[in-house]
């Protein structure tokens, strides 16, 4: 055979005319031994000037102190390959983005003897990427700017809304008084006119809450990105605060509530938590069945890295069938006691922001059991 068709004399003029790669070859400990034409355009060295040195020559100075280039060798020896991407430096200095393939060569026994390294120049690729993501970035913060600007126009929207209405509604409280009062003088007041004042009232009342709710809603919203949620909260404390708030439910007539509270602290906003709880409660007793007595029992236990809490009743419960909209806001269910929908909404809210989550499991007739997963737990 010709020597200069060998296929070993065709493979290295291959890879010396290939120019838009730098492909070198090292012995063992990383001592370059062969260099392309490729390397010469992409590094700067010519060959006379780099045979002989470490490759790490090759590597920003940063990188030579830390001993990547030595890290790199075991590597690809101890995987059989080593690829990357990452800043490489030229003879003069100046640093490019590569995509580096380093791989170990073996004999035909079997024994190592070297490496091959291929490296690419990328940066123009690496602009790009940077450029677009730059770009989605900024994109992203004008988002962010606009939905924060809109949430405040919606929050400043409620507030002046809410404000404005008390005004006429309170007027129209007293107008209705004033005429049920000259009716009954009349002795215009009958059967038929008292139920049409009566569902007048109740549409006044159910806008009043329908006011209160949103306030709500807008002071929730900017508690969840304004108040803390490193405070150490006893459980016990806010429950029993609670139940004063409420009267002391359990003075009645057939109002049971047991707790066990095996986790006692958490690490939670307080506000928002006694909100949580508080909801929850004021739903088992809204919602009681009229057939038993009611019985609510709370739980709280360690589930790393969680906190679960459970409130489970044996009250009205709900038709599976609403269960995918029951944290929907203004939903409601269950028309006999006076709320417009937004307490669930508002449960979900606080727990999903402070990094849990919320299950619920009940059947309608049988009761409801909300079961709270507090990522925020000491």
């Amino acid at each position: 055979m010709d020597p200069l068709n060998s296929p070993e004399k065709l493979s290295i003029l291959f890879i010396n005319q290939i120019k838009g790669y730098a492909i070198f070859t090292t012995d063992k400990n990383g001592i370059i031994t062969s260099w392309n034409e490729g390397a010469e355009r992409v590094k700067g060295y010519t060959e006379e000037e780099i045979i002989g040195q470490f490759y790490g020559i090759l590597h920003p100075d940063e990188y030579q102190q830390a001993g990547k280039p030595e890290e790199e060798l075991a590597i690809a020896l101890e995987k059989g390959i080593f690829e990357n991407e990452d800043w490489r430096r030229r003879k003069d200095g100046s640093l490019f983005w590569a995509s580096v393939v380093l791989t170990p060569i073996f004999s035909d026994a079997g024994e190592h003897v070297g490496f091959t390294k291929v490296t690419g120049d990328i940066t123009k690729q690496k602009e790009l990427q940077d450029k677009l993501a730059e770009r989605q970035q900024s994109a992203l913060e004008h988002k962010n700017t606009e939905l924060q600007r809109i949430n405040s126009d919606l929050d400043n929207f409620i507030y002046t809304a809410s404000h404005d209405l008390r005004s006429p509604i309170t007027n129209i409280e007293g107008l209705i008084g004033y005429l049920k009062e000259e009716l009954s003088e009349m002795s215009c007041m009958n059967e038929e006119t008292e139920e049409i004042l009566q569902r007048v009232e109740s549409s006044v009342d159910r806008f009043k809450h329908t006011i209160e709710d949103l306030t709500e809603i807008s002071r929730l919203q900017k508690n969840l990105s304004e108040s803390a949620s490193d405070e150490i909260i006893n459980v016990q404390e806010v429950y029993e605060d609670i139940l004063a708030d409420m009267g002391y439910p359990t003075k009645e007539n057939g109002i049971f509530i047991e707790t066990h509270f095996e986790v006692h602290q958490l690490k939670f906003s307080k506000k928002n938590f006694r909100s949580v709880l508080f909801n929850l409660i004021s739903n088992s007793l809204k919602y009681r069945s009229p057939d038993r007595d009611l019985v609510i029992n709370i739980h709280t236990r360690l589930e790393e890295p969680y906190v679960r809490l459970s409130v489970q009743d044996n009250g009205l419960g709900i038709h599976k069938r609403h269960h995918q909209q029951l944290f929907t806001m203004f939903k409601r269910f269950h028309d006999h006691v006076q709320g417009t929908g937004v307490g669930l909404y508002m449960v979900k809210r606080i727990v999903e922001n402070a990094g849990g989550r919320i299950e619920v499991e009940s059947n309608e007739g049988d009761g409801s059991k909300f079961i709270l997963y507090l990522k925020a737990a000491v």
